[in-house]
């Protein structure tokens, strides 16, 4: 077991503590680059963005839309189709409306955030939909999220980052959302994706103790991994420089001469749109 009584160490784990919290973003930044998480997360420099350029920045905007226009629905607040000024978010309404994924019976909470500690880390997921029910006396909990990006297949899901996080989130702390002395097992946990470029194909993925197990490891190596690394010291660079163009610190590592990509493939630019829309903690 660490000695965090160690001057050296009990510095670096203080540091760590005040900004420890991992969302689905930060895990996919360290896995990206190392030194790319210390500068943004722990020595918390601003972030130089660029401007998008118009038909991201457009997306980005839609995207937020929708989902601002989702939770207000499920707020039980009333939508007037007329009164949505973006073509495209009106279509995609009008799309929800009409395949909109079969929804169980149960307590509905929109936008809702669960945070879960993990060997002094804080792992955090901000839930589109979470709705929390019984079925035959025994509760259950089912995550909704909405994609405004290219649809991906099932195995493509389950490798994600977003899937596994939140799946685990739920199991390991899912059950302070339901009534005292209820337990949440991981076989009554579901994740539905809804894609509005694929209204009628909702990807549903079911959780398992098997697989939970792996998650929950595999969270615990990364949170050693980051708290083994000397925050004092750089982090490690990636070795891949064509990831470098689309990293506004590049020039505060010297990879400068990577250039910028300001067209980013449309499948890509999607994905990266839809993570933008979910929250960071600090």
């Amino acid at each position: 077991m660490t000695d965090y009584r160690s001057p050296t160490t009990e510095h670096r784990f203080s540091i760590m503590h005040e900004s420890f919290s991992l969302s689905r973003g930060k895990l996919v930044s360290f896995l990206t680059c190392q030194r790319q998480f210390q500068l943004r997360y722990l020595q918390r420099l601003p972030w130089p963005v660029v401007p998008l350029a118009e038909p991201s920045q457009a997306l980005l905007d839609r995207g937020q839309q929708f989902h601002q226009l989702l939770q207000r629905h499920f707020l039980g607040l009333e939508i007037i189709p007329a009164a949505i000024a973006d073509d495209a978010v009106r279509r995609w309404w009008s799309l929800f409306q009409r395949y909109q994924a079969a929804l169980p019976h149960g307590r509905f909470l929109t936008e809702i955030s669960l945070t879960v500690p993990l060997d002094g880390a804080l792992l955090n997921g901000r839930f589109d939909l979470l709705i929390l029910g019984e079925k035959d006396g025994t509760p259950f909990a089912h995550l909704f999220d909405w994609k405004t990006g290219k649809a991906q297949d099932e195995a493509t899901l389950r490798q994600d980052w977003q899937t596994r996080l939140y799946l685990a989130l739920l199991a390991a702390g899912g059950a302070a959302l339901l009534p005292p002395g209820h337990a949440l097992l991981p076989e009554q946990i579901a994740i539905t994706y809804w894609y509005v470029t694929e209204p009628d194909a909702p990807r549903t993925l079911h959780y398992n103790t098997a697989w939970h197990t792996q998650n929950w490891a595999d969270l615990a190596a990364l949170v050693a991994q980051i708290t083994a690394l000397d925050v004092e010291e750089p982090w490690p660079l990636i070795a891949d420089w064509s990831a470098c163009q689309n990293c506004a610190y590049r020039v505060l590592c010297g990879r400068q001469d990577a250039g910028s990509q300001p067209v980013v493939n449309p499948d890509e630019e999607a994905a990266l749109l839809d993570w933008a829309l979910e929250p960071e903690l600090p």
